[in-house]
């Protein structure tokens, strides 16, 4: 669409390019109209809720300015110049807009813009706009009828972008250097050239008002005025602050190292910060922490419950607790300050230590078991670690699992099991800790028990031997509380010079085998053989063989 000598033929594609915007132009929608009436009056309630605050803000400017010249006049000088541009821009957008409507609506300025209850010109809202989907007059008045060369002069896009520029240089310049100031303005005031729906690369001035309908030119020129007094809001409120945060005065300097971790392991990285602290000693601040079950309330700054005031010294607050109870400890509290020639503040303040129980550690390196069929218990710490930095782990085809004072080992088939664990540092880096070796047993055959007679005895008395109820498996010397169930033995008596047998399937004796002891003599021999037993493993043990003298 630009111009220039063009063929016949490319200048009758461009009229009918035209012909079907205008088209198209015609025949937009009542809901989309409806849409820019909305968006532009919540953009003109914004702007104007903007404007007061900027009018707060200028007078606590002005204020300061008027109490202390040397330290604020400069700064305000320099606000004084931006609220001077930023307002001559809000006046001649507003101008851009009473023009398209006047031409438009073919009615006289002073029903278009004039002051409202506060005394602020204020334009005629859209919804009182007639002829919202006209955009002859817009493309008019700021583009002419050429988009690839708009047309200059006053009240064009071109001026109106030119204007900008000039605003946005200001604030640049205001902002000295803002990285934060500068890449805003920038995005808010960008002008360069960018595709429209159809993929046609247009400039600035066309896209916003080239063949758009007055309600949409209104809106924009309406969000722009929104950008001049946000880039404005935000480099008088920098300036003011940067002043501002001048306002608190440092006479003593100290050194500070704050480590991330004062324990370091043999191989690991001691990781520290070191920077200088200000403050004033002559100006001390109260610190107040929280007691037992009081909380800081951060939207009142106050503290619900009861307070502890720290003695200072100097100006240094000293914080001193008894370490009572393993864990992580929280401390919080408030401190009010009142800078120089300021209102008294305050600020939340929370910082954390973790309480370490001293422990002994003592590893019998040739007792390092483990035992099948029962769940070991283990406890896996490491120094300077709290346990939920420190992740366990173990070899061989073994389990190891977390359990409710530490962690639990089930051990498989091999032989050997190693278990190691992996540290994670405050930096958030981790650290493999060595391993450590430990053999894999069964556990030790119980040892079989009858009339509470064993292995070590000879003889038993008729009553007990009468009073047995069966055979016991018992765990001697063991630290592990297991039960083995006995599954089977024979019981052996000579009566009347022959050999009686008796087999017996559990533990209880059988009513014949109570019989045939009944009959015991003194000087008879009793045998219990082929004991079993099936341990909680599932394995079923050869207990041996017990024998008695009846006395």
């Amino acid at each position: 669409m630009a111009g220039g000598n063009l063929s016949p033929r490319q200048k009758m594609i461009n009229m009918m390019y035209l012909v079907l915007t205008a088209l198209l132009a015609l025949n937009v929608s009542k809901e989309i109209l409806d849409s820019f009436v909305t968006v532009n009056t919540g953009l003109e309630g914004t702007k104007a809720t903007l404007q007061e605050k900027m009018t707060a803000t200028y007078k606590t400017f002005s204020d300061y300015a008027n109490e202390n010249q040397t330290k604020y006049g400069a700064a305000f000088s320099d606000a004084q110049q931006v609220q001077k541009s930023a307002s001559e821009l809000l006046v001649y957008i507003d101008s851009l807009k009473v023009r398209a409507i006047a031409a438009e609506e073919k009615i006289e300025v002073a029903k278009i813009i004039g002051k409202d209850a506060n005394g602020v010109d204020t334009v005629l809202n859209l919804r009182y706009v007639d002829k919202k989907d006209a955009n002859n007059n817009v493309t008019n008045l700021m583009i002419g009828s050429e988009p690839g060369a708009p047309k200059e002069g006053p009240f064009t896009a071109v001026e109106f972008r030119q204007k900008l520029e000039a605003y946005r240089d200001l604030v640049k310049a205001k902002a000295k250097g803002d990285a934060k100031i500068e890449a805003n303005v920038n995005k808010l005031f960008d002008f360069s050239d960018r595709a429209d729906a159809s993929g046609t690369v247009s400039k600035w001035e066309s896209m916003n008002f080239y063949h758009v309908p007055l309600a949409a030119a209104v809106t924009i020129l309406s969000k722009i005025q929104g950008d001049v007094r946000n880039a404005e809001n935000e480099l008088v409120n920098k300036l003011l602050g940067d002043v501002e945060g001048k306002s608190f005065k440092f006479n003593t300097l100290v050194p500070i190292v704050r480590p991330q971790s004062s324990y370091v392991t043999a191989g690991g990285t001691y990781r520290a910060d070191i920077f200088l602290g200000a403050y004033d000693n002559q100006n001390a601040p109260e610190v107040t922490i929280c007691g037992p079950g009081a909380r800081v309330d951060t939207v009142k700054m106050e503290i619900i419950g009861e307070g502890k005031k720290l003695p200072l010294e100097g100006a240094m607050a000293k914080l001193e607790e008894g370490a009572s109870g393993a864990g992580v400890k929280t401390v919080t509290g408030i401190i009010k300050f009142k800078p120089v020639g300021g209102a008294e503040e305050k600020r939340y303040f929370e910082t954390t230590y973790e309480v370490a129980a001293p422990n002994l550690v003592v590893s019998p390196t040739k007792m390092n078991v483990f035992y099948r069929g029962v769940d070991n218990p283990v406890s896996i710490s490491v120094s300077g670690y709290s346990d939920k930095d420190i992740a366990a782990s173990i070899s061989g085809g073994h389990s190891l699992s977390k359990g409710k004072d530490g962690y639990i080992v089930k051990p498989g088939k091999d032989s050997k099991a190693t278990v190691a664990a992996t540290v994670t540092n405050v930096d958030g880096t981790k650290k493999t800790m060595p391993g450590i070796e430990f053999r894999v047993k069964n556990v030790p055959n119980p040892v079989p028990y009858f009339a509470n007679k064993g292995a070590n005895d000879e003889t038993v008395k008729k009553a007990d031997l009468t009073a047995a109820q069966g055979v016991q498996a018992k765990m001697e010397n063991f630290e592990f509380d297991l039960k083995f169930e006995v599954v089977e033995y024979r019981v052996t008596m000579i009566v009347a010079g022959t050999p009686i047998e008796k087999v017996v399937k559990g533990a209880a004796l059988s009513g014949d085998v109570k019989e045939m002891l009944s009959k015991a003599k003194p000087g008879q021999k009793v045998y219990i053989e082929g004991i079993k037993a099936r341990g909680p493993d599932g394995t079923v043990r050869n207990l041996g063989g017990l024998s008695f003298k009846v006395t």
